[in-house]
């Protein structure tokens, strides 16, 4: 049964401009444990003396997931995962010729040497211990064997196959994977792989199926460069595809949501399982087909992570997707009048980007003659922003500027830091801005404030 060892709070955090503190570590922790992952690797805790208090933190929580601290080959980082009362050490040191000549500058012979003593030290503190061949996937087959056979001799009982630079391919790391497995001492494999060509989950399920044990991901796959294999896809890969059912899926949306927030890493719409496309259909051909029957076009059904699928009106809709949104309202029109409709949205939408649904009812207002009185108009109201403490609010100010149909910016104190005073003709346009701010890269909440009355400051009438 397939393992996971999360590493969002150690591979995760060395994201380019991501840092977390030390309570968002720990809350972090208890959600990847409810979600059920076998192992957190908490941080290396030479990095800093947060990064070492955050594991000691996470270590005295008695999760039920083993936690790891990351370290060099090197006795003090060994001794500081110690202190921190981690339950395992997970040493690397590079073995590719590359690394050996142009960074370590060790032979091979000194590196088994190194790996071997700082190994059987890490034992000898009773520390159940990871070697990690950093870029074993570019290191010499016969040589990768035997320095991973004499870690595993000085008392590892894992090894991690890193892909540092995430140039396998499926096949090749099934291949190497399988041949690594005949060749070691009995111990468990991990694997690491990175996506710089986007293969990271490929190669990691290929090296699986290789006779590997443990995936590493993140939330998010947050990482170096690319990153590694998300956690929510890799999860949900399993779980749907391979019926490993292990693992709690309802809360991924929850810990993805949380680490967009405290990451001010956002994910791209199309990213698969969390992005905010993956359950969104457009064409006439896929709406026609998911509102008669949900499978046709959805892979399963999102509900089972407490997701929602979304019909997208524009130029590409056909007239059963027009049909359902009126029937959501309780409008009823005629088949010519739908026809009309339908024709009209495709007008529309080729000369907008967006189409909201304050717009199709106007639409149908029009063509039907009747007045379709669901939506309150003419709303003004007052939009208080929260921004992230590590994004400047001058530059989420700059993008409120922006949006159409607000009339003035403020930079204000007390608990929020921005007020938009906003006008819209009605509650749908409302919603539909609401959810576009909340889109604004930095804007970590909002409240909306409706204006009931109006006055001139002289206060002696109503505006």
């Amino acid at each position: 049964m397939l393992e996971i060892l999360d590493t969002t709070l150690r591979e995760g955090e060395q994201t380019p401009y991501v840092n977390f503190t030390v309570d968002e570590k720990v809350e972090i922790a208890r959600m990847l444990d409810f979600i059920g992952v076998d192992m957190i690797e908490a941080g290396d805790p030479s990095v800093s003396p947060n990064v070492a208090k955050a594991i000691e933190r996470i270590a005295s929580l008695g999760l039920r997931a083993e936690i790891v601290a990351h370290s060099v080959a090197s006795r003090s980082g060994i001794d500081k995962a110690k202190a921190c009362g981690a339950d395992r050490v997970a040493i690397f040191y590079a073995t590719s010729k590359i690394h050996l000549d142009a960074k370590l500058h060790k032979t091979q012979e000194q590196a088994i040497a190194i790996i071997q003593e700082h190994v059987a030290y890490a034992r000898s503190l009773g520390l159940k211990v990871r070697y990690t061949p950093e870029d074993a996937t570019r290191t010499e087959f016969e040589f990768l064997v035997q320095v991973c056979n004499a870690a595993i001799e000085a008392g590892a009982d894992r090894i991690s196959f890193a892909d540092t630079l995430g140039i396998m391919q499926p096949h090749v790391m099934f291949e190497r994977v399988r041949a690594l497995r005949e060749r070691l001492l009995p111990c468990k494999i991990d694997l690491h792989c990175h996506n710089d060509y986007g293969l990271a989950l490929a190669n990691a399920m290929a090296g699986i199926r290789g006779g590997a044990d443990c995936i590493h991901t993140t939330v998010n796959g947050l990482g170096e460069r690319t990153g590694i294999p998300d956690l929510a896809e890799t999860v949900m890969s399993f779980h749907n595809l391979e019926g490993d059912q292990k693992f709690n899926i309802q809360p991924l949306m929850n810990v993805s949501g949380y680490l967009e927030k405290v990451s001010g890493f956002f994910l791209a719409p199309n990213k698969p399982i969390t992005g905010q496309n993956a359950f969104s259909h457009k064409s006439g051909v896929h709406t026609n087909g998911i509102l008669k029957d949900p499978r046709t076009y959805e892979p399963f059904d999102p509900s089972i992570l407490g997701r929602e699928r979304k019909i997208i009106i524009d130029k590409y809709t056909g007239k059963s997707a027009v049909a359902s949104r009126l029937d959501e309202y309780g409008i009823e029109v005629s088949a010519a009048e739908l026809e009309v409709i339908v024709t009209r949205i495709k007008n529309i939408g080729d000369n907008r980007k967006q189409l909201f649904d304050a717009d199709i009812l106007e639409i149908a207002e029009q063509v039907t003659g009747r007045e379709i009185d669901v939506i309150p108009r003419d709303i003004s109201a007052m939009v208080m922003l929260e921004v992230e403490s590590h994004v400047y609010t001058s530059a989420v100010v700059r993008r409120m500027r922006g949006f159409t149909n607000v009339s003035h910016v403020y930079e204000i104190t007390g608990d929020y830091d921005i007020s938009a005073f906003v006008n819209v003709e009605n509650m749908m346009a409302l919603n539909n801005l609401i959810e576009e701010i909340r889109t604004v890269q930095g804007v970590k909440r909002t409240e909306t404030r409706m204006v009931l009355k109006k006055y001139n400051g002289n206060g002696n009438g109503k505006a």
